[in-house]
Order: C-alpha cells, then structure tokens, then sequence
C-alpha cells in the first residue's frame, strides 16, 4: 500500500505559451527537516508517456523513505528535438532544486537529489548526470535506460518494436513532417492502462521513427546522421554541438554522480548491452556503480511489480529494484525514516 501523501502539480516552465507541468508527491508538506528528493522522468523512447506513468513500486519505496517523489513531463521527440528536450530536464531540475522549497518550506534538502528514469526516461536520467550542475545529483538511477541514440539498434532501418508488425510508414511521415513544419509541440501521450496502442495517437510516431531507425535523426534534429554514421563511422560526423546529447561518448568523467543501473537480460525494447556499456564507460573513468542485470527479464519488467521491498513470493526483479534502492539509500544517507506499508 502507497503510504499517505498529497500530489501537487507545478509549471516549471511554459513554452509557446503552453505550461510543462510536473508532479510533486509529498507525504507531509510541513516537514521539520529536509529530505530527499527523486525526480522521475518517464518512458516512452522519448517520443510519448507521460508523467502519469508512475509505477505503484517506485512511489511506493520514494513515499516509504519520507523522500519527496516528482514526476515531469519533457517536450519530446519528433515535434522537438534533444536539445529541446535537455533544455526542459535542465530546467525542471533547477526547479526542484532551487523552487520547490518556495512553496513547501524545509521540504527538500538539494544536497540529496537523486535523477532516475525508464527506458527513454533513463536516458533522460543520464543525460542529467553529465549535464546537472550546481547542485550535483547526489545520485543515478538508470532503469533499463537507451544510453547511446546512435547505436546500431537505433540507427538501424527494418527493426521494429518487439511483437508489432511493420506497417506502411509514409502516412506517419507526412503526419509527423507537418506538425514539424506548423512548429508544434509535444509533452507526451498517456498510455493506455489496458495496453492497446491501437487508441494510442502518438503510437505510429514511435513505431515509425524506430523501425527506420531514425532515432539519432530526430534526436539530434539532423536528417540523414544516422546512415552517416553506420556508412562513415560517429568519429566523423559528431559535431561538439551534438556532443550534449550522447552522454556515454561524451559525458562520462570521473566527476560522474554514483551510478545505479538495473536491465532486464533479455530486454526486446531496449538491449543490456547499452546498460553493460554505460557500466564499462563509468568503471573506467573511476566512477561508481551499482550494477544489477536481472536474468531473463524483458523491458518493463517492473510493469507487474506491486512492492518491491515486502511481501513473499517476490521475483528477480523485484529483488533487484530492492537492491536498487539499498544503493540509493547508501548514497543520500538518512532520509527521516520509514514508513510501514
């Protein structure tokens, strides 16, 4: 059971006038010292979700902890580009950093930020870790995360999505190619709770862009980067502008926040082999990691768990998000007690 708590909702910021909302979870807004905080970014290969995927699990363990719990939506991809969508995690981490404290006095401590994500979400999640400053992120948390958008899977044309038929694509494209050319914007889509993506609009976008293997194309917002780097090879044709938004190549240094990653062995959606490379990047520039690999898990492998922490009968993965999280408490250290479920 999630413990007590109240949700707020806050603009952190407005684009072409359009607020980019995020939630606030707290279990109590008159706390005597600060906590704390985990800020979520969600799913979706950063071309829909939105901040209402929050998993009882996670929410539950964050709410347990006294740790304050956010969820943000971020402009997302193909309307917008990665360094929009950079811009946006910037700001709604300044926000909590520096703003949430306005209105919930004492409520968080900024010392103890930790940035964590899903899939499209973990990448967002370690984008923050190479881009986050002032303060540091006391903490990763990267959930079976993309980690490099111009990697084969990516940039690769005729993979689709694990368990969907690829359709016609040119009906998506002249879609997608006119919400560009109108300058229009997405924060997401929510996914439907029964799982039938025929209801799910931005679904075609997602379905397209991946089994064309376009994705390094949209997120960098430069047509045709994706075969220039299968045909030329990354070294040639990655410019110091693009170098923000592929952090495993770029962004990795010694100075990186402690790192918790956790990917199912045998994830269709995303493969282990972009966590295994993200850890290797990480040990050998001397930082530190946490590294769980679940055996025989698929993506969003945490979809059916309901506690990871209690109860019998848990799985693999709920041990290892278990496991997640003792790491995390090792890194921001007390946090004001714990609740019971």
């Amino acid at each position: 059971m999630v413990p007590a708590h109240t949700v707020h909702t806050f603009a952190y910021k407005h684009v072409q006038g359009k607020p980019i909302e995020l939630d606030v979870y707290v279990t109590d807004p008159k706390p005597t010292t600060p906590r704390p905080l985990i800020l979520y970014f969600h799913g979706g290969y950063i071309i829909s979700g939105s901040r209402a995927a929050v998993r009882p699990w996670l929410l539950q363990a964050s709410l347990r902890r006294h740790w304050t719990f956010v969820s943000a939506d971020y402009r997302v991809l193909p309307e917008s580009t990665g360094h929009d969508l950079l811009a946006d995690l910037r700001s709604a981490y300044a926000w909590v950093a520096t703003e949430l404290n306005t209105h919930f006095p004492n409520l968080v401590d900024p010392s103890r930020l930790i940035v964590t994500g899903s899939s499209g979400g973990g990448y967002c999640a370690v984008l923050g870790g190479a881009q986050f400053h002032n303060p540091v992120p006391k903490a990763v948390w990267a959930i079976y995360p993309i980690v490099d958008p111009a990697a084969e899977r990516w940039i690769t044309p005729g993979i689709p999505l694990p368990d969907v038929k690829v359709e016609d694509a040119a009906p998506t494209l002249k879609e997608m190619e006119q919400r560009k050319a109108n300058g229009e914007i997405s924060f997401g889509e929510t996914f439907p709770k029964d799982g039938d993506m025929s209801t799910h609009q931005r679904y075609p976008y997602l379905r397209y862009i991946l089994q064309e293997g376009l994705f390094a194309d949209y997120v960098t917002g430069i047509k045709g980067l994706g075969e220039r780097v299968r045909n030329e090879g990354r070294e040639k044709v990655m410019t110091e502008a693009m170098h923000e938004l592929f952090p495993l190549d770029f962004g990795i240094t010694r100075e990186y926040p402690p790192l918790v990653v956790v990917h199912g062995t045998k994830d269709r959606g995303v493969g282990v082999e972009e966590s295994e490379r993200l850890v290797e990047r990480v040990k050998a520039v001397g930082g530190r990691v946490d590294y769980f690999a679940v055996e025989g898990k698929d993506h969003g492998f945490d979809f059916v768990v309901e506690d990871c922490e209690e109860g019998e009968g848990r799985d693999e993965g709920a041990l290892a998000l278990e496991s997640c999280l003792k790491a995390l408490d090792g890194y921001v250290g007390g946090s004001g007690g714990t609740l019971s479920s």
